[in-house]
């Protein structure tokens, strides 16, 4: 399994914090916010990685190197940053070279037939063993897994929770909540998934740019369209404490939580 890692954005939202850091070189307790990230994911045991870099990809890519922790490392550059399916879609044809997903069935061990994606911004506690997501997808009758956060009605409804079977089938990414249902807490997405690399590099290429409200090609969309097709995901919960950045409140937030960890 290869992990693709999605770290292109400009990080407008956390300026004036990025006007002189790329935002995935942000430090978080003297650590950039990626090198953390890329240290979990290695922790989960993925044998390669693709970061799919953008603005101020050159101060990224000496910063990060050609491997982490002993994995190795490659890029590939989105110029244009118009969602994450279309990261996605460049990990694939700017990363491998791969332009046709009949492909990735006989490209060779270069190319995954497996991949884990998670948003380069994600701030991870100590605690959180995304092995558990990997070995889930290992499970015969399962084609990808989810990892959730457990959230409140109020944030669920705010958010577009996922709507979870008894088994822990995901049945749609983004539903509603019916007024007579339990108003108990939900789940949400949380950024990070493991798929099937050939199913995720055709749904996203089919994504169309104006399904989208924010005219973006969103993996959202790619995601559903999996779903409908039959395709199993399931969720875990890990009950770790991680952080998606955003803001200079995300930010400052994630520093306090690592610092009082690390003293």
């Amino acid at each position: 399994m290869h992990a693709l890692v999605f770290a292109a954005g400009r990080g407008t939202r956390l300026r004036p914090y990025t006007d002189d850091t790329p935002k995935p070189l942000l430090e978080i307790a003297g650590e950039a916010l990626l090198e953390r990230t890329l240290r979990t994911v290695v922790d989960a045991g993925v044998e390669a990685i693709t970061i799919v870099v953008g603005y101020r990809s050159d101060e990224v890519r000496a910063a990060i190197g050609s491997t982490v922790g002993g994995v190795p490392v490659r890029y590939a550059v989105q110029d244009d940053r118009l969602g994450l399916a279309h990261a996605v879609r460049t990990a694939f044809e700017d990363g491998y070279g791969v332009t046709d997903p009949a492909a990735l069935s006989d490209a060779g061990d270069d190319v995954p037939t497996d991949v884990l994606t998670v948003n380069g911004d994600n701030v991870f506690g100590p605690d959180c063993d995304l092995s558990r997501l990997v070995d889930r997808h290992r499970e015969s009758d399962v084609d990808g897994a989810l990892l959730l956060d457990r959230v409140s009605r109020n944030e669920a409804e705010t958010t577009a929770r996922c709507d979870v079977a008894a088994d822990g089938t995901v049945r749609s990414l983004e539903s509603a909540i019916a007024d007579d249902e339990d108003p108990g807490a939900g789940y949400i997405a949380a950024g990070v998934q493991t798929h099937d690399a050939r199913a995720l590099y055709t749904a996203c290429r089919a994504v169309e740019r104006a399904d989208s409200e924010s005219d973006e090609y969103e993996l959202a969309d790619a995601l559903e369209s999996l779903l409908a097709d039959g395709r199993r995901y399931v969720g875990v919960d890990l009950e770790c404490w991680h952080l998606n950045v955003n803001t200079p409140a995300d930010l400052e937030r994630a520093r306090r939580y690592v610092q009082a960890r690390c003293s």
